[in-house]
């Protein structure tokens, strides 16, 4: 059984103030995200549109924050539903995503992270409109089933790549984007999801989209400063299972050792089932504030316990756990900013 181990995620509903009013967003921050993604929703969707929050849950768990909105007040959206005009004001809505942007700028914890943009339907257009207000702050914008026709006057001022995602049954929306596509003057690609209607509802079809969107993002919106901050501080155990653990997307089928910025693979000991101290000098060099020991699936790994005082003496806290749970343990520690380290045992 394998045992698939989850980023945390700080998840809070915020007020961004607009000229006009005040809209509702959905911040969700990963520890050390790398990047934000700014979300517009399309035409009568909201922040709980259950479409962006599958492919924004996917982003948060590739080391993106999130940031969904609504890009109406409540009291504006009953009034669209009667008079469907504001949902296709692009100005208007692109003023919104705008005001989201300069939102995530006054926020200490969001000023300085890379800002990308995913649009949907309508949604595009006004993120598209809105990237021109900031070319030097959006790093890359994404389109799902997008409407890029309605930005069409100003589509050839768009800075930051784009991708565009549209069904391959999506004829109408499909023939548009193609269109757009040659007026864009920036980098740029169009994807088509073979199978995929509009709204990207048969099965395996939006998980395509989540896909080329976190891959767009990765190659465009992270620096290589930040990749490398990436590396250092958000080493993630993704699974384990008997003799197996998978780390950064990396599969593992001998014990290690999980250090903040390295992995030390095939970690064997003298006696292979009793730790001893010189088993962990390079950990004991390294001088983590916290040593977990994964004991293998069933526990058999015991830790002598002379090296338990060594551990002591040098400050170093030790906790002992089987590896499924001191995988879990690892990942907590290592997004609270712990100075941690890991040895696992795979096996027995």
């Amino acid at each position: 059984m394998t045992t698939k181990l989850e980023q945390e995620i700080t998840r809070e509903e915020v007020n961004i103030q607009t000229p006009k009013t005040v809209i509702k967003g959905d911040l969700c921050t990963p520890h050390k995200s790398m990047g934000l993604i700014i979300f517009a929703h399309g035409a009568g969707s909201s922040r709980l549109s259950p479409r962006n929050q599958y492919v924004a849950e996917i982003l948060q768990q590739a080391g993106f924050a999130t940031l969904l909105m609504d890009l109406l007040s409540e009291d504006e959206d009953q009034l669209d539903i009667f008079t469907g005009k504001l949902r296709f004001n692009i100005p208007l809505l692109a003023g919104r995503v705008d005001s989201a942007t300069q939102w995530v700028l006054n926020n200490d914890r969001t000023s300085q992270i890379p800002l990308g943009y995913f649009g949907a339907s309508t949604g595009a257009a006004a993120a598209l409109v809105a990237s021109i207000q900031r070319p030097e702050r959006i790093g890359a914008i994404v389109s799902r089933g997008g409407r890029p026709d309605l930005a069409d006057k100003v589509l050839s001022e768009v800075k930051p790549p784009t991708l565009l995602i549209v069904g391959s049954k999506d004829s109408t929306v499909l023939e548009r984007n193609q269109m757009s596509m040659k007026k864009l003057n920036t980098e740029k690609k169009l994807v088509i999801i073979a199978g995929a209607s509009h709204l990207f509802e048969e099965p395996g079809k939006l998980d395509e989209v989540a896909e080329h969107a976190k891959n767009w993002f990765k190659k465009y919106l992270i620096t290589d400063e930040h990749k490398s901050l990436r590396d250092f501080e958000r080493c993630h155990i993704d699974s384990y299972s008997f003799g197996h653990m998978t780390v950064d997307g990396k599969e593992y089928d001998k014990d290690l050792i999980v250090f903040g910025s390295k992995i030390k693979s095939k970690w064997w000991r003298n006696n292979g089932h009793i730790l001893r101290t010189g088993d962990l000098q390079e950990v004991i060099k390294y001088k983590p504030e916290l040593l977990i020991i994964g004991t293998g699936s069933s526990g058999r790994l015991q830790i002598d316990p002379s090296t338990k005082d060594i551990l002591r003496q040098e400050g170093i806290k030790l906790i002992e756990k089987q590896t499924g749970k001191a995988a879990k343990l690892f990942n907590k520690e290592i997004q609270k900013g712990t100075k941690v380290v890991g040895a696992f045992h795979l096996t027995c």
